[in-house]
């Protein structure tokens, strides 16, 4: 039997602003970040996600941060190439000093698609392909430092404005293997908390290693709109998913920075927005300047 996890990646609130932190170095007035996501999904659906960022520090106290990305998916169903989400993140630093760190995060997160790309055949993909769930966000959370090394992360992921258009369903396939992707036409998603606990190792003065349990319940089951036009809840999208993750960064003299992040399952829930792996790399250069 197989396991899967969400892939937060290409949710978004895991990975942006302090619940992203991957090391305690300083943050520098400019960063520019270019990072390659690489997951394992449904049926052997390969995702490609790539994204930039720019993030600039306006006080010792107060971080901004700006995000965008896109997907290269391929399978069985053929691939789909589109961009994806525009993030606007703020973080600000509560308390700094040798006990704790406090830092809040706030932000929004806009689909630059509607989630109802199609293949070569005219059909429409599953969301497995789709390069954003065509939902607008609101994003908080709160990041917790304790003596330089215990971490704590708890967030919540708040679709407020629904424009996921997608209209996939299975049975418009003949093909055995589609039983796998559940219908999402018109996918109304339900909000997302998050809770994660880690622990930085410093190896050297130059390289942090961070394992970290990441918890992400979804409140609710999701709807989608049968073909009847009525909405049909989603059996067992509501619930856990729980990853075990591992990231590896290292500062160079110029203070650029290369992060290494690998995650996989080892609880999960059924889940119908394309965002199931079985495991998840990540890799980042980030430019200080």
């Amino acid at each position: 039997m197989r396991a899967f996890s969400q892939g937060c990646s290409d949710a978004g609130f895991c990975s942006v602003g302090a619940l992203k932190n991957t090391s305690l170095f300083e943050q520098p007035k400019h960063q520019l970040d270019l990072g390659l996501n690489f997951g394992y999904g449904e049926q052997k659906t390969l995702t490609y996600n790539p994204y930039v960022q720019y993030g600039i520090r306006l006080s010792n106290r107060f971080l901004i941060q700006g995000k965008l990305t896109a997907t290269y998916a391929t399978g069985f169903l053929g691939t789909n190439t589109n961009i994806g989400d525009l993030y606007g993140i703020a973080t600000y630093t509560v308390q700094k000093n040798s006990v704790n760190d406090i830092s809040l995060i706030g932000g929004i997160k806009v689909p630059l698609t509607t989630a109802n790309d199609k293949g070569s055949n005219g059909l429409a993909l599953p969301l497995d392909y789709q390069s954003s769930l065509g939902t607008y966000d609101l994003i908080a959370g709160i990041n917790y430092v304790l003596l330089k090394h215990l971490e704590a992360d708890a967030g919540i992921q708040l679709p407020i404005i629904q424009e996921n258009h997608n209209t996939f369903f299975p049975d418009n396939y003949n093909e055995t293997r589609i039983k796998y992707f559940p219908p999402t036409n018109q996918l109304h998603r339900q909000p997302d908390v998050l809770f994660r606990l880690g622990y930085y190792i410093n190896l050297s003065h130059s390289i942090i290693l961070k394992p970290n349990l990441l918890a992400i319940y979804r409140i609710g089951s999701d709807t989608y709109t049968n073909r009847s036009g009525a909405s049909s809840i989603l059996s067992g999208t509501g619930g856990l998913t729980l990853n075990e993750g591992v990231n590896l960064t290292k500062q160079f003299k110029n203070h650029n920075q290369l992060e290494i992040l690998y995650a996989a399952p080892s609880v999960s829930k059924r889940t119908d927005d394309g965002l199931i792996r079985e495991w998840v790399l990540n890799v980042q250069y980030s430019f200080a300047f």
